[in-house]
């Protein structure tokens, strides 16, 4: 008996299912999961340094528009407003734009708005 018989023996009927099932899931994920737009981005200040006052929110501001915002599609406007980052940005993009950004700061700085062109 092979190893792979002996495996197959062990787990039985249920268990081949299951182990097939996770393996699809794998395959599904792997060949829909989109890549990091900002792949190997790195802030040069962390959120608690951006949310100290409007001036570093305005530096935040900038950062994202010569370093982050290139890189994304949908952003239409950035200002600082209330304490915070407000974001507009297009419907079509709003989901992808929104975890990218929240993947590198912190949620807590920024509004994210849709806009319905």
């Amino acid at each position: 008996m092979s190893a792979g018989q002996e495996f197959a023996k062990k787990i039985g009927p249920i268990g081949g299912a299951f182990f097939l099932l996770l393996f699809v899931v794998f395959l599904v994920y792997c060949f829909t999961a989109k890549p990091d737009p900002l792949a190997g981005y790195v802030s040069p200040h962390d959120s608690t340094y951006y949310a100290q006052s409007d001036a570093t929110l305005a530096e935040l501001k900038t950062e994202l528009e010569a370093n982050v915002f290139p890189k994304l599609t949908g952003e239409l406007s950035c200002q600082v407003k209330d304490g915070k980052l407000e974001l507009v940005i297009d419907s079509e993009s709003f989901k992808s734009c929104r975890s990218a950004i929240s993947k590198h700061f912190d949620g807590k700085l920024f509004e994210f708005v849709s806009s319905s062109n």
